[in-house]
């Protein structure tokens, strides 16, 4: 195969002899080693610069959003997490992927701005609200409402289905996945590497449950299915990090319940009046038990 010849007139690779002599002996892996004789890289220009500090792009937490428009086209979703202050971005409309590749560019650049100001990520969603269209990025309409989405990942399903959608980095809001703060001052989380055996965590019956209470804050709820042996410690949105951090001792004392051998309901209802823990919480002694249809109620109540 024959090698081009350089723009200078020579053939070959630079440092390489060209044409190779048919008469040389091969090379032997006993030979000294001569390095090539490559150019220089050419100078970078000017000095590096680390990308700019900004808001997390990623949170586990519940999502308020408001649309980004251009006339009556969609271009995406400008987001911030419910209770964490560093985080916020702009989900693309795939459907306008050139514009809302432009538009994804623009918010971008606003949230930069934003968090230069310090402001928080709530702050820096709503500050747009009404502001004039801009040719490239759009308007956040001035009659806008908020509305929520379990999660930034559930939020981009609904506008994108299909995905992909990216789960980002393993920790967000200063929370591992189990929710383990990356802060051990501020606890440590579900201290279990696997999963202690412990009752069913779904269940098709009605449910009882009781409220879990943090420094006078609705944290959680410890539930039982009636009938059945399922139950569970389940987090309130709202209360973000504090009802999942929660999650631990609540999850710990009911597999303890059924190691011991305690039903469902009975073991539930031994949490009243425990001593509040800094936390986790506690039951309050004079909780009253209240009962949901499903699970799924439930669920949609701690969203609330």
């Amino acid at each position: 195969m024959s090698i081009p010849p350089y723009p200078d007139g020579s053939g070959g690779y630079p440092g390489l002899p060209w044409p190779p002599d048919p008469s040389a002996p091969p090379p032997s892996p006993d030979d000294p080693y001569e390095p090539l004789d490559l150019p220089p890289a050419p100078p970078m220009q000017g000095d590096l610069v680390p990308p700019p500090d900004s808001y997390d792009r990623s949170t586990r937490q519940r999502v308020f959003y408001l649309p980004v428009t251009a006339g009556e086209d969609l271009l995406g979703y400008l987001w911030a997490a419910a209770a964490n202050p560093n985080a916020c971005g702009f989900i693309r409309n795939m459907r306008f992927a050139d514009r809302s590749l432009k538009a994804s560019s623009f918010w971008n650049r606003r949230l930069d701005e934003a968090y230069r100001e310090r402001l928080p990520a709530q702050d820096a969603v709503r500050r747009w609200r009404g502001a004039p269209e801009d040719p490239e990025g759009g308007t956040i309409p001035a009659d806008a409402q908020e509305q929520w989405a379990p999660s930034r990942i559930a939020l981009a399903e609904a506008l994108n289905p299909g995905g992909p959608h990216s789960p980002g980095p393993l920790v967000q809001d200063g929370l591992y996945p189990d929710g383990t703060p990356v802060d051990r001052s501020q606890g440590w989380g579900p201290l279990v590497s696997v999963s202690p055996p412990t009752y069913p965590q779904e269940t098709a019956e009605p449910v009882i449950y009781l409220p879990v209470v943090l420094g006078g804050n609705l944290v959680g709820y410890v539930w039982a299915a009636v009938p059945g042996d399922a139950a569970g410690y389940l987090w309130r949105g709202p209360a973000g990090r504090a009802g999942t951090i929660a999650a631990g001792l609540w999850q710990a004392r009911l597999s303890d319940a059924f190691h011991a051998g305690a039903h469902a309901v009975e073991a539930i209802r031994t949490f009243r009046g425990l001593a509040e823990d800094h936390l986790s919480g506690t039951v309050p002694a004079d909780a009253a038990e209240q009962q949901a249809a499903s699970l799924d109620d439930l669920k949609r109540l701690a969203e609330q």
